[in-house]
């Protein structure tokens, strides 16, 4: 019988957790495709337990041609993609019967949602599309943040559900930093020079930058992004692409908000919040900027939506996110303007959610032991 469900994996140095990662999506594809970018430890040996369709190319700086190379040996009616470092979470055995329900038919790709693993890392869980039906003009694209695409057809996507992918990341900051600067950065130069003026390519290159502390680099390649949505904004629709557009708007609303150009984070605020109204960093910096403006409680609602979008699990999950915008920044917001409200109670129970999010957080702390206090003195 043909293959139907084709894992391809490119894999570099992965002897550490590569078998972690194999054992748990064995169970579940017909075959296994790994192609190795230059392994010096055991990688291919663990591969090779595995499955027999282990190969070797010369890495060339860039993710989709070796994403690629291992896409040409599949054979399955479906390709499906992970990482080394990722490991696939099954919590409904029938998951697969979504590949190939009726109903779906005209689907062609499917998002799984990622979710992170470490404790040290705060970011929220999201889609990202894994799996492509093999049509013959199926490839990846981008250097680096490399996506499937079609050439002779639109991508028509659904979201498997009982199943997810756990991200491990046993990386240190240095090490992050390093990949950042040393691997990620000149891959996403390179594409910018070659004509790729995505908005995923600008947005990661100001994000990169940011990262490594390069502040006034990664403000000009934000604001190469922003021009390239400029015309979208003017007209209040959504640029045609909308990948990183939401972090995008947060970045500088937030950004003009520091800078007490209030009337700028308002211009993108609007905009984004038309959109992605299920956002929460962008309802926080609204919430923060209406109550700057001298409106405390009009930014009453905008740091609660945050929060019962977080306890409703309704957040929106197109991109990740640092979760304390939909936690401990507005429990503590809704601590602070109650407090400056008068409301005690709800500031108490506000700055003690704050901590449950966050013990460590110094202003809840200092704000909670002061209103504790002042209620023993009155009693």
């Amino acid at each position: 019988m043909a293959p139907w469900l084709s894992l391809c994996m490119i894999v570099k140095n992965e002897a550490h957790q590569l078998r972690r990662c194999l054992q748990s999506v064995q169970p579940w594809v017909d075959e296994i495709i790994i192609v190795d970018t230059g392994s010096t430890d055991n990688t291919i040996a663990i591969a090779r337990e595995f499955t027999p369709h282990v190969h070797s190319v010369v890495w060339q700086a860039d993710f989709a041609a070796a994403r690629n190379a291992a896409l040409a040996y599949a054979t399955g009616e479906w390709v499906f993609y992970i990482d080394a470092d990722e490991e696939l979470v099954v919590t409904d055995p029938r998951w697969r019967d979504q590949l190939t329900a009726e109903s779906a038919g005209a689907i062609n790709q499917w998002s799984l949602l990622r979710r992170e693993q470490a404790e040290d890392r705060h970011w929220s869980e999201f889609w990202n599309v894994r799996f492509g039906r093999r049509f013959p003009d199926l490839h990846f694209v981008g250097a680096l943040h490399e996506q499937l695409h079609y050439r002779e057809r639109p991508a028509v996507l659904g979201e498997l559900q009982g199943v997810y992918l756990l991200h491990h990341s046993q990386q240190s900051r240095a090490q992050f930093l390093a990949k950042l600067r040393d691997r990620n950065i000149p891959i996403l130069e390179k594409m910018v020079q070659q004509g790729d003026r995505r908005l995923l390519t600008l947005v990661c290159l100001g994000d990169h930058y940011a990262a490594c502390g390069d502040n006034e680099r990664a403000q000009a390649w934000y604001e190469q992004a922003l021009e390239q949505i400029a015309p979208a904004i003017e007209q209040g629709i959504l640029p045609k692409e909308t990948t990183w557009l939401r972090h995008l708007l947060f970045w500088v609303s937030y950004r003009a908000f520091e800078a007490k150009d209030y009337e700028t984070a308002q211009y993108y605020l609007s905009y984004g919040l038309r959109f992605f109204d299920r956002y929460p960093p962008l309802l926080y910096v609204a919430g923060v900027l209406i109550f700057e403006l001298g409106l405390p409680r009009g930014a009453l609602p905008y740091f609660h939506r945050c929060l019962d979008l977080f306890e409703g699990g309704t957040y929106d999950r197109a991109e990740p996110f640092d979760r304390q915008w939909m936690t401990t920044q507005p429990a503590y917001s809704l601590g602070y303007t109650y407090m400056t409200l008068q409301e005690r109670d709800r500031a108490i129970a506000y700055f003690q959610k704050t901590l449950e999010f966050n013990p460590d957080y110094p202003p809840a702390q200092m704000y909670l032991q002061q209103l504790l206090t002042a209620s023993v003195n009155q009693s």
